[in-house]
């Protein structure tokens, strides 16, 4: 859907007192439900989410991952097939398969096809019905075929009926950098065109979608370019502090109460400690977090309650 980025300034008239941190996307005619931590966990209960596409996939796969479990505990620069059931309290599972791999020879590049297969096959058990979401796209790749060839498997794997979403082309590659491609202003105009075809065949085909070019058009200096790093999120690493990890502590699944089996006890608590004081990690980035917001709204879209 179209929309726009809203920016609180302190002068409609000067720029400079712009806060571009609290900027929001705003749709156009409609409105996304944010749940909150609790709602997510329950909508995301039992449910199996598989990703395919590139590293701005992978960033909305990492949000999910972070609002879920409330951090970031594993996090790589994933180039190939990830799998986690951690999240949730190992009540929701997610996968990932890298594509394209662009690195690689045509001659020697998995096609997109074959890395759906084997997402789907590496994921199961998997029911045909909105437990299982499929999430597909990236920056620039995706194209009116991709779209063909995932219906085929999906009737092929008798999966018709899970919920898919298609995350639409994303602005990028627009500033000259050396040693990578950058977009003409015609390129970019056929970009918008291919963009419109996506969103009207994943209407046909009964897929949801999350239009990516209108969010990321505004603020295409964002998108960070490199080799390795071509998208619109970073990742940090934190540490919780003192106080937190007293407080997730004391609300450990297993509390060290009493004497009696002391020693479960004590292992237990050595495990939650382990856990929380070991390395954390934070996804950073307005565009990522402004799009994947919408994804989780559209994960859990029928089974939220709206405000009165």
């Amino acid at each position: 859907a179209k929309g726009q980025w809203v920016i609180p300034c302190l002068s409609c008239s000067d720029n400079q007192t712009c806060d571009w941190q609290k900027a929001r996307w705003q749709p156009d005619e409609c409105q996304y439900l944010t749940p909150t931590k609790r709602q997510l966990q329950q909508c995301m209960y039992g449910r199996r989410v598989l990703f395919i596409g590139d590293s701005t996939n992978r960033g909305m796969m990492y949000y999910l991952m972070e609002e879920v479990n409330e951090t970031l505990q594993e996090w790589d620069k994933a180039h190939d097939t990830k799998f986690y059931s951690n999240l949730n309290g190992g009540k929701t599972f997610t996968s990932y398969a890298y594509y394209p791999q662009f690195w690689l020879s045509l001659n020697r590049r998995p096609t997109f096809e074959r890395t759906l297969e084997q997402l789907i096959q590496r994921s199961r058990p998997l029911e045909n019905n909105d437990q299982t979401v499929l999430v597909v796209g990236g920056v620039q790749w995706l194209n009116t075929r991709h779209l063909h060839i995932m219906q085929k498997v999906l009737q092929r794997e008798n999966l018709l009926n899970i919920l898919v979403i298609i995350k639409s082309i994303g602005m990028g590659f627009h500033l000259p950098v050396d040693g990578i491609r950058s977009l003409s202003l015609n390129e970019v105009q056929n970009l918008w065109k291919e963009n419109t075809e996506i969103l009207s065949q994943a209407k046909n085909y009964g897929y949801d979608v999350i239009d990516t070019f209108s969010i990321t058009m505004g603020r295409y200096k964002e998108f960070l370019q490199g080799k390795c790093a071509c998208h619109f999120h970073e990742v940090d690493k934190f540490e919780f502090s003192q106080s937190t990890m007293r407080r997730k502590l004391r609300h450990s699944s297993h509390p060290f109460v009493g004497k009696r089996n002391s020693s479960h006890n004590k292992q237990s608590l050595v495990q939650d400690f382990l856990s929380v004081s070991k390395l954390h990690y934070r996804v950073n980035g307005p565009v990522n977090q402004a799009y994947s917001e919408i994804f989780l709204s559209r994960v859990c879209v029928n089974r939220l309650t709206p405000p009165l």
